[in-house]
């Protein structure tokens, strides 16, 4: 037979209130004609109802726990379903941001069967915390982030209260099924409004602060460039003689430009208009290329080049080169305050919590030592 923890806590309190009652009683149901014999009597079942008092109240204590539980878990759930139903204010700044961490990273298995690629270590902290950086220090303060079912609850056991009291505001999407980056801003509709958009892919890491690029962004579209040696793994960008971007091509089979278009794009709020419009590709995607074709065509789209170091961590060595460079550059020491207070007082929340769990297990521990040893 299977109980709720709602009713466990009642039968608990229920057995509580029994054994409280029965150290009362006691004392006047033990009776015998030897004082000695009557007083180890009372004293044997005295230590038993105490033992049992404690471990009951203990057990009372830990299924309220297991119900607040389930009762926060449910409200985030909810949570995901709902946010991006509700009525969004109108960024401070005119920019709010979006972070894509769905899709199944199955270049990274066996590492992504268990666990979304963006919740992997770079180096001191998970891959995630790097594209909130880069939205964070620009001064955004809204941030929607678009998850795979699978992993969903293990980005708010993370981030579900992290920022709380940082007046930073994350929301979650659920995508079932990737459809394209471009999908992001469909998606998306109602928690953009009316404000301009970054969108960031959850596995890249940049260097080069562009806070103020991000913060001083006024309209069109601006996308952000990197020399590599291996372009055909990349949408490219080709400049004109005067530096001017002319062409754009998905993953070109032949050389076109060295120049890889980072994963980092800031787009005016005709985007998500733009994005509805746009026809599925042979791949049966909506494909971010005809997104920067389409303000490349309108003269509205701007490229800057990158200086620092641009990592797109989505293989095993790319990972492992991503923890390497950001160890010996330091880009983890330079994040913003309030990600790194937030992540401080994470850590000693949950070394709390942990501690608390052994605590009420060593005195369970204890309780059950006592309750068979001999008399």
């Amino acid at each position: 037979m299977f109980l709720t923890t709602n009713t466990k806590l009642i039968a608990i309190a229920i057995a509580l209130s029994g054994v409280v009652f029965m150290m009362f009683a006691t004392p006047f149901l033990v009776a015998d004609s030897d004082a000695f014999r009557e007083s180890a009597i009372r004293s044997l079942f005295g230590s038993m109802e105490l033992f049992m008092a404690i471990f009951l109240l203990n057990e009372f204590y830990r299924v309220k726990i297991l119900i607040r539980k389930e009762e926060i878990s449910k409200d985030k759930i909810k949570k995901i379903g709902s946010d991006i139903g509700k009525h969004f204010k109108k960024s401070a700044i005119g920019m709010k941001g979006i972070i894509l961490s769905g899709g199944t990273a199955t270049r990274l298995f066996p590492l992504t069967a268990t666990t979304s690629k963006q919740l992997l270590p770079v180096y001191d902290r998970q891959m995630i915390f790097y594209p909130l950086n880069t939205l964070i220090k620009a001064g955004i303060r809204d941030i929607l982030l678009i998850v795979s079912p699978e992993n969903s609850g293990q980005y708010l056991n993370l981030l579900g209260s992290i920022f709380k009291n940082y007046g930073i505001n994350l929301y979650f999407e659920v995508q079932k099924v990737p459809g394209g980056l471009p999908e992001a801003f469909i998606f998306g509709e109602g928690f953009i409004g009316s404000d301009n958009v970054t969108l960031i892919l959850g596995d890249n890491i940049f260097e080069d602060d562009i806070s103020e690029i991000i913060s001083g962004f006024q309209s069109g579209h601006h996308i952000f460039a990197k020399k590599v040696p291996d372009p055909e793994r990349f949408g490219v960008v080709k400049f004109d003689g005067n530096g001017k971007a002319e062409k754009i091509v998905e993953k070109p089979k032949e050389w076109i430009s060295d120049y890889a278009i980072s994963g980092l794009y800031i787009y005016d709020n005709e985007v998500v208009e733009v994005s509805k419009n746009l026809k599925v590709s042979e791949r049966g995607e909506l494909e971010i290329t005809d997104l920067h074709r389409h303000y490349l065509e309108k003269d509205k789209l701007k490229v800057n080049i990158l200086e620092g170091v641009w990592l797109d961590a989505g293989t095993h060595d790319s990972l492992l080169a991503a923890s390497q460079i950001v160890k010996e550059r330091n880009i983890s020491q330079n994040f913003h305050p309030i990600i790194n207070e937030a992540i401080a007082e994470f850590n000693r929340e949950f070394k709390m919590r942990t501690q608390a769990v052994l605590n009420m297990h060593n005195l369970r521990l204890r309780e059950e030592f006592m309750l068979h040893k001999k008399p």
